[in-house]
């Protein structure tokens, strides 16, 4: 299932939604900015995969096609690019949280600081 929010109606229901799969702690977080940008900060248990890399770097973490993967950038779009790279190859349950601050909202985390 690949879910995306387009109205408020479908921001809730989504909202529900990662409330159960929060819940679950079957979800992997991944922050697609550049290095540069991630240490300004990054949500809390996070990932960093630059969004031009993901493809490769997905393999490593030996995730199963219907892991819930939560994607953000800045403002959505690399997320959303990302998105598209993971679903071309076979990955079905695939979210775009948009902008980080948005994605630390939705998620109910906190932005902390980056270390490598």
């Amino acid at each position: 299932m690949i879910y995306k929010i387009s109205s408020l109606k479908n921001f809730f229901l989504i909202t529900l939604l990662f409330s159960s799969l929060l819940s679950s702690n079957e979800v992997i977080v991944i922050d697609v900015r550049s290095l540069e940008e991630v240490k300004t900060g990054i949500i809390e248990s996070a990932i960093h995969i630059e969004w031009t890399e993901i493809s490769e770097e997905i393999n490593g973490l030996n995730l199963q096609k219907e892991q819930s993967i939560f994607l953000y950038c800045r403002s959505g779009n690399r997320s959303g690019k990302a998105e598209i790279v993971l679903e071309n190859i076979g990955f079905t349950n695939v979210v775009n949280l948009g902008g980080i601050k948005d994605a630390a909202k939705t998620l109910d985390k906190k932005i902390v600081e980056y270390s490598e």
